[in-house]
This record gives C-alpha cells, sequence and structure tokens, in this order.
C-alpha cells in the first residue's frame, strides 16, 4: 500500500522555508515552518491541524499573521509546536492586534502552543473569545522526543543549534494494516466490529498468541470463536510500513547537531534539508550557523536514508541552483570531495 502523505516545499529552493504535508485520504495538512505561505490557498491552509516552527527567525514565521488571519472566525483548534520562548513569541504576535469585538463572533479560534525544551514540553492556550489571553499553561514530560502522536503518526522533535535552538522534525507516518476482504469470505468469518481490535492489536505489537474473539458462520449462525494473533495476521492482514519525512533547516554543522540529527532522521524515506551555502563555502557555514550542499548530503548517507531534498538557498547564488543539488547528491552516494570545488562565477 502506498503512503497516505504527500509532501512538498511551499516555496522554491531560493524562497523561505516550509513543508506542507497533506493527507491523501482527509481534509488534513500539517506545516512545517511558517515564512512566506503566499503560495497556499486559504482552502489548502484551512486543513492544516498542527503547525512545525523551527525557529522564530522572519523567515520561518514571517507566516503566522497570514494563518491567524484565515482561520480567525472559525470554530477550530490550529496547534503551534516551537523552541524555547515560542509561548512568548505567540503571545507577542497576538497582543499586536486589538480583539475588543471578537465577542460578536459565533464561532471561536483556540490556539494550542507546545515549546519544546530538552526533557519537557510546555503548554499554553489562547482563546480568541477570552481576546486571546495566555491561559492554561502547563508542563508536560518529554518522552523519546516525542511531540505528536495520534492513529496516524507520530512527530519526533530534537533542539539543534542556530546561536537559538532550533527544532528538527521527523513525521513517522505508522504501519499500514489493511483486512484482505477477499479471505474473510474463504475462511468464513464475519465483518464486524472485532476487525478494528484486529487492527490495533497489530499496530500495538501485541505477541502472536494474543487470542481475540472472532465470529465464524456456521451453518447459517455466527459461533465465537478465540483465534490467535498469528493465525489472523497470516490468514487476513496485509501490513506495510508507513513513510518517514525528516526535516532539518537552519543548523551548525557540528558533532552534536550532527549526531542528533542522523539519529532523528534514521532511514528516512525522505530527507528536507536546508542547503544554503555550496561545497567549499564551509567556513561561511559554520559563521552563519547553516549547512552546505556537501553537509547535507553526508548527513543523509550517514543516516541511510532513501531520498534527499536540498532547499532553502543562498540567494547570492541564484546562477548555481543545479550544483546545489548535483553537490548534495553526490556526497549522498559518496562521491564528492569538498577540496575540489570551486565558485565560477
Amino acid at each position: 500500500m502506498k503512503s497516505t502523505l504527500c509532501a512538498s516545499l511551499v516555496n522554491d529552493p531560493f524562497g523561505d522555508p516550509g513543508l506542507l504535508v497533506q493527507f491523501l485520504f482527509q481534509k488534513r495538512s500539517l506545516l512545517f515552518d511558517l515564512g512566506d505561505i503566499s503560495p497556499l490557498s486559504n482552502a489548502e491552509l484551512l486543513k492544516v491541524s498542527h503547525v512545525f516552527v523551527s525557529h522564530t527567525h522572519i523567515d520561518h514565521f514571517i507566516g503566522f499573521d497570514r494563518l491567524l488571519r484565515t482561520f480567525f472566525g472559525r470554530e477550530k483548534t490550529l496547534t503551534f509546536y516551537g523552541p524555547e520562548n515560542f509561548i512568548k513569541n505567540v503571545e507577542g504576535k497576538l497582543a499586536g492586534f486589538t480583539w475588543n469585538l471578537v465577542d460578536r463572533y459565533e464561532e471561536s479560534l483556540t490556539i494550542e502552543v507546545v515549546e519544546v525544551r530538552e526533557e519537557k514540553l510546555i503548554k499554553a492556550s489562547f482563546r480568541a473569545i477570552d481576546e486571546f489571553k495566555l491561559t492554561n499553561k502547563k508542563e508536560v514530560e518529554l518522552q523519546d522526543g516525542i511531540i505528536l502522536e495520534d492513529p496516524s503518526i507520530k512527530v519526533r522533535a530534537v533542539i539543534l543549534e542556530h546561536r537559538v535552538p532550533c527544532l528538527g522534525f521527523c513525521l513517522e507516518e505508522k504501519l499500514h494494516v489493511n483486512i484482505n476482504k477477499d479471505r474473510l469470505e474463504e475462511m468464513q468469518v464475519v465483518e464486524g466490529a472485532w476487525l478494528n481490535e484486529l487492527k490495533q492489536s497489530v499496530l500495538k505489537g501485541e505477541p502472536d498468541v494474543y487470542s481475540i474473539d472472532v465470529p465464524f458462520k456456521r451453518y447459517g449462525k455466527s459461533v465465537m470463536k478465540q483465534t490467535s494473533l498469528g493465525q489472523l495476521k497470516e490468514g487476513l492482514v496485509d501490513v506495510s510500513p508507513g513513510q518517514k519525512i525528516g526535516y532539518v533547516v537552519d543548523t551548525v554543522y557540528n558533532e552534536p547537531n550532527k549526531k542528533r540529527i542522523i539519529e532523528l532522521i534514521k532511514s528516512s524515506d525522505i530527507f528536507f534539508c536546508e542547503s544554503p551555502f555550496l561545497a567549499d563555502e564551509e567556513a561561511r557555514g559554520q559563521e552563519r550557523f547553516h549547512l552546505t550542499s556537501h553537509q547535507a548530503g553526508s548527513l543523509a548517507r550517514e543516516a541511510c536514508v532513501k531520498k534527499l531534498h536540498v532547499f532553502h538557498f543562498s540567494r547570492k547564488h541564484m546562477p548555481h541552483r543545479e550544483r546545489f543539488y548535483k553537490e548534495a547528491e553526490a556526497a549522498f552516494r559518496g562521491t564528492l570531495r569538498t577540496s575540489t570545488l570551486t565558485i565560477n562565477n
């Protein structure tokens, strides 16, 4: 079964960072970073349920106002994730507007904000009906870096260094568990709610000896029989892995960051990675706390990702678009040495 997720960059590689991940069979999307989001229509934005902001430099957060304007006046909840001081950043954005007429609206937007720290999450709420005053602030433990988990996906985050904390993200789609309907008839099994229990048991990783009450057709009647999960998996269930998507922007190449990134994106199906500088600009990259094309490719290779997509190129290199891709791909495949490269302007 193919993935139910479709990931695409919001802008061209020289534009503001942003990644839209759409759920193909749901009216739902996720948005990674909030730079210039003008290419997205209001209809596309209204499908967004969660927004993951790496950090609040202007090219990653200027789109907040557009998103707020699109959602305001609707009975929706929009959840934002960001690094240290993110709650204060959102509060400042909301305080820049006057909300004296919000009580005239029948529907009220709720903004949930989650600030990611090393070992904890700090959560807060802002409701339009309350003039977006900060409420419900609390702390919860952060476990295994997981900042969001629901029945279909989980999102992990790590804190990287960009002279400010900057979050890297990994979106993991859970296993696809499908029931082979043709085999139901062959096995004389009655469809019903028990199939949901079967799916959930597979997703939870229950042992094969785990038993489920299954209704079988016997002489025109339904007869319950305890059946092992292993037998049901073999006869009825098709399991396929979900997609894994890595997203890393605005960070310096050093050993602590390298280790965190590789652990985060390991074996990703696709890795979206910033590459503002060309391979022979490592010194400039270190100075600006950004990656080069070679470093992006090397990270992807060491993490054993399947596909690398570099973006966030420096505008001063607009004539060298293809070179970014070639250098990153060569490093990804292990064929590039930075010492042999020079820029030909």
